[in-house]
Parts: structure tokens; sequence; C-alpha cells
């Protein structure tokens, strides 16, 4: 099992139904809400590094109004 943290970077100003989109993705874990650079921290799970991969570039990055996102693997 791989577990990350996916840094979220939304359209100004932040829209809340993003991190009720993201926290329906059955691979997430956790949804924190943040001030800086990024508006959201999400902790995910996945079987492979491949199928975190794929599942952050299909599911994170279709939602409207993501604009970037930082992965983070935790070791």
């Amino acid at each position: 099992m791989i577990a990350a943290f996916v840094l979220v970077n939304c359209h100004f100003p932040f829209d809340m139904r993003i991190m009720d989109e993201i926290s329906r993705i059955p691979s997430v874990t956790d949804v924190y809400r943040t001030e800086g650079r990024y508006d959201l921290m999400v902790k995910v799970n996945a079987e492979t590094e491949d199928k975190l991969r794929n599942m952050i570039s299909r599911d994170f990055n279709a939602i409207n109004g993501v604009d970037a996102t930082l992965t983070m693997i935790i070791a």
C-alpha cells in the first residue's frame, strides 16, 4: 500500500465544491483546507505508485477548478 499527501492549488476564489468532490474520491482518506500557496492537503492511499499517479491525473485533475497538484509520497 502506498500513501501520499497531495497538495492542491485551486482557482481563486476557493470553492468548497472542490473540497467536497475530492473527499468523495474512494482513495482519499483525509482532506484539509490550508492557507498559502496550496488550498488543500489531501491524504490518499493506493495499491501501487502507478495506480496512485493514474488516480491523481484522472480524478483530481478532472475536477473543474483544480489548477495544479503536487504529490508527496510518504516514505
